[in-house]
């Protein structure tokens, strides 16, 4: 029961958020009355054309940009209910973030950058240093520890993003196209490693995307359009799904047997 109700803990909610940008003195609409909620553990990917609103809702979400109405709960906080130093310190001990294109500091390596959150939060570079390169070998990119991030290719540069997203151990990953500019097969590395980890230690994952032959790896697509959702699903052809459908059908099948 305790693990049911762990499952079904919500992990981010999202109510009501509408967006408005002033542009020349004329308010123009962004985002329309969003609404959603994602449980602990989900690996929620957002998606629709560009221009919908998707990476305005994102920063949203992550603490960047105020709504101009409605409130966003992550771990059962309010976050624009709070100080931006509040949001700024929520983001580094709660949020790991993925970009399409990451930043690096060139004058480091690999696994000094992936070390900076560390430092940020208060804990000593060696710290950072020790847990990075657990990190790095979870990402199976141990052997590039030492070398410049820009010397890797794109899918490489992914990957050591992913690393230094978990570094303070977030319950959340917020992912802004993070294989928009990796080819097809570097973008499935990427997004077979994001699913696994999901998995394996329960983090909540909401990422944006355009690509539709990634929607097998989520557990739910939220497709907007014109800054509102139009659909909100269950993934029937994800991991998850078809993994909880089989044991579904075996408990099913076992309590037949036992009559």
């Amino acid at each position: 029961m305790a693990e049911l109700q762990n499952k079904n803990e919500i992990a981010i909610k999202v109510s009501g958020i509408k967006k408005s940008f002033n542009v020349g003195g004329r308010e123009i609409p962004i985002l329309y009355g969003v609404d959603f909620e994602i449980k602990k553990g989900e690996f929620v990917l957002l998606v629709g054309p560009s221009g919908c609103g998707k990476s305005t809702l994102l920063h949203i979400i992550y603490g960047l940009e105020a709504p101009t109405e409605g409130t966003v709960y992550i771990g059962g906080e309010d976050e624009w209910a709070f100080s931006k130093n509040w949001r700024a310190n929520f983001r580094n001990d709660n949020i790991g973030f993925i970009p399409q294109q990451p930043f690096w500091i060139k004058s480091l390596t690999v696994i000094e950058n992936i070390a900076i959150p560390a430092v940020i939060a208060g804990r000593t570079f060696q710290e950072g240093i020790q847990i990075g390169a657990k990190l790095i070998e979870l990402v199976g990119m141990s052997e590039w520890s030492n070398h410049r991030p820009y010397d890797l290719s794109g899918g490489q540069q992914q990957r050591i993003a992913l690393a230094r997203s978990l570094l303070l151990d977030p319950k959340f990953l917020i992912a802004d196209e993070p294989t928009g500019n990796l080819d097809q097969k570097a973008g499935e590395q990427l997004m077979e490693l994001l699913q696994n980890i999901s998995q394996k230690f329960q983090i909540t994952i909401l990422m944006v995307t355009h690509n539709t032959e990634q929607y097998k790896f989520g557990t739910r697509i939220i497709q907007m359009v014109d800054g509102k959702i139009i659909s909100d699903t269950p993934n029937k052809h994800s991991y998850q799904a078809i993994k909880d459908d089989l044991s579904s059908r075996k408990n099913s099948n076992e309590a037949k047997k036992s009559k």
